[in-house]
């Protein structure tokens, strides 16, 4: 789907080849548990020979849809993700961090979905300051405020509330 010819990465000025590619993200098998990848994914960058194996750098940029996990809002957020990756033909010795390939295309889709999933963070949230809800009314606290007592208690530390309440008295 994403297959960068390299002949042309060869042929090309200074050895380096400019690439872009479009994808639906239904094309790409994500994850569906607690977010989605909509609509296009756009990845570009450049490949460079270096003589004995091919550098790639980009970026890809789409679209996550997913609920926040605090205040429990619908969000859609454009999403930039940058990768370098390099890439070697077959051989004997196996080296860490570094793809291998065989032929005469470098196929980068497993990579771009790989970086794509890897790059979500464990917690979705609308922002990193989200307030989430008040526990008692259920009021969404990043749009109003409420007239709740602030001070609820955890009910699993009434015990050592009491204890305190002894030893003051």
């Amino acid at each position: 789907m994403m297959k960068i010819k390299l002949s042309d990465v060869n042929n090309a000025n200074g050895k380096r080849y400019k690439f872009a590619f479009s994808a639906a993200a239904d094309k790409f098998d994500f994850p569906i548990e607690d977010y989605r990848i909509n609509g296009t994914l756009k990845v570009s960058g450049t490949v460079e020979n270096t003589g004995i194996s091919y550098c790639f750098k980009g970026t890809i940029e789409c679209d996550k849809h997913f609920i926040c996990d605090r205040c429990l809002e619908e969000v859609t957020e454009k999403q930039v993700h940058a990768f370098k990756e390099v890439y070697k033909e077959k051989m004997s010795v196996n080296e860490p961090d570094v793809n291998i390939f065989s032929g005469d295309f470098i196929d980068i889709t497993k990579l771009v979905r790989d970086i794509v999933v890897a790059e979500q963070p464990i917690n979705n949230l609308c922002k990193p300051d989200c307030k989430g809800l008040c526990l008692k009314c259920g009021t969404n606290l990043n749009k109003s405020e409420c007239n709740c007592d602030d001070a609820a208690a955890d009910t699993r530390l009434t015990v050592l509330g009491k204890l305190l309440e002894k030893k003051i008295h």
